[in-house]
């Protein structure tokens, strides 16, 4: 059974599906294209996101009690099960490319002597304990520590005011479309992984309003974090680090013997990113489920983690290659993200209800049951015209009126036992 879903755990949801990601690692490419106005190209992907969710929670209205899985699978069961296979492998890659991505920054930033395997195989043990635990336990991690991101995103303005300097947001009206489009197409394959939330959720809790107001939410946090980003550390650093949100951590000091408050900010950063990652782990099980409904997802867990382990080194050689990997990344996001919903918006439908057959069946029945009727009344006039022409006397009339009445009784007993209903 799935889980119900509040509107509140939706927009929390969201953050977590979008902020992540895009706050490790497609910043500094944005703010390398779009310069000063970098703040400017979420504009554009969440007007698109906002729509592909907008068409598919149109789509969940029309099966409220399903989850997207189980409703492409119950509408066209082949082609439903190759989309859900596509949407799977999607995922998976997600997957995998989460766990080698924070290894590498964790293993930059914090743990520089640690092997990245046993960074990554750590975070990966924490992720199947939380799958585990199901839905519920995912919904409460994110309850806890995507609101502990937020207080903390709030705070931290207030102690970069002595690092800020507005003369690098200049010229302020001097915007370069194309370099913000640019900056938009870096961004729109970690913004866009929300997409995964009409997979896990059923569409009575798919609302537009939650969707709405997550999106824009969490455009804000990530416009305000990379404003704060090039007031604090400039243009030209900014756009050649690998991770401008550790940077920028690291510029905050509350006081001379207080240097190091980013390992506060990745005491509170890290458990998303974890979660995030339990969640990618959770949809590829849930869809294998969905998909073959044999298999158990618990049982499900441990190799496809593994099997994501040892993909997110197959896949990436290093930092620098997975960093190269979003220009192109990003066409394949558009498929899942954009085309898709289009085309489940436009085919999937529910089928025709079976009550307009109804009438056709009743209308069947009253015809069966009027033909034994028509024949029991010619019986009846031929039986009343023999009597008459036979029977001279009226008390033979009467007796032989009396014994066709018994055998019409008799006979239309047995027509209608015949006529019940099996």
């Amino acid at each position: 059974m799935i889980q119900k879903v509040t509107h509140r755990q939706m927009v929390l949801i969201i953050m977590l599906l979008s902020l992540t990601g895009t706050l490790l690692q497609p910043h500094a490419q944005a703010i390398f294209y779009a310069e000063q106005h970098a703040y400017l190209s979420y504009v554009p992907v969440v007007l698109i996101m906002f729509a592909s969710m907008y068409m598919l929670s149109r789509v969940q209205r029309r099966f409220p009690d399903k989850d997207l899985f189980e409703s492409m699978v119950d509408r066209f069961p082949f082609l439903g099960r190759v989309a859900g296979f596509m949407y799977i492998a999607f995922f998976f890659f997600v997957f995998a490319r989460d766990i080698r991505l924070t290894g590498d920054y964790v293993s930059i930033t914090l743990l520089e002597t640690t092997p990245i395997s046993i960074i990554a195989f750590s975070l990966l043990v924490m992720a199947v304990f939380i799958v585990r635990g199901g839905l519920g336990s995912l919904i409460g991690m994110v309850e806890l520590y995507v609101a502990l991101f937020l207080v903390n995103s709030f705070i931290v303005p207030f102690m970069l005011i002595q690092q800020v300097n507005l003369d690098n947001l200049k010229p302020y009206f001097d915007i370069d479309l194309a370099g913000v489009g640019k900056g938009s197409w870096y961004i729109f394959s970690f913004y866009g992984e929300m997409i995964a939330l009409p997979f896990v959720v059923r569409g009575k809790d798919f609302r537009v309003k939650s969707v709405l107001s997550g999106t824009i939410v969490t455009a804000l946090m990530l416009m305000l974090i990379v404003i704060e980003t090039i007031v604090s550390i400039g243009v030209p650093i900014a756009s050649r680090l690998v991770y401008p949100s550790y940077e920028l951590a690291r510029q905050l000091q509350i006081s001379d013997f207080l240097d190091r408050f980013d390992l506060a900010l990745a005491a509170a950063t890290l458990p998303c990113t974890i979660t995030k990652i339990a969640f990618d782990l959770y949809l590829v099980c849930w869809g294998l489920k969905r998909m073959i409904p044999k298999v158990s997802g618990k049982v499900l867990t441990g190799p496809i983690a593994l099997l994501g382990f040892v993909g997110g080194f197959w896949f990436f050689r290093n930092a620098v290659q997975l960093n190269r990997f979003t220009l192109e990344w990003t066409w394949i996001a558009i498929v899942f993200e954009v085309l898709f919903p289009i085309v489940l918006f436009l085919f999937l439908r529910p089928r025709k209800k079976e009550k307009q057959h109804a009438p056709n069946s009743g209308s069947g029945e009253l015809a069966s049951r009027g033909k034994p009727e028509e024949e029991e009344q010619k019986q009846e006039q031929a039986s009343n015209e023999s009597g008459h022409s036979e029977g001279n006397s009226e008390e033979k009339s009467c007796e032989k009126s009396a014994d066709k009445s018994k055998d019409n009784k008799g006979k239309t007993s047995h027509g209608s036992g015949n006529l019940q209903p099996s």
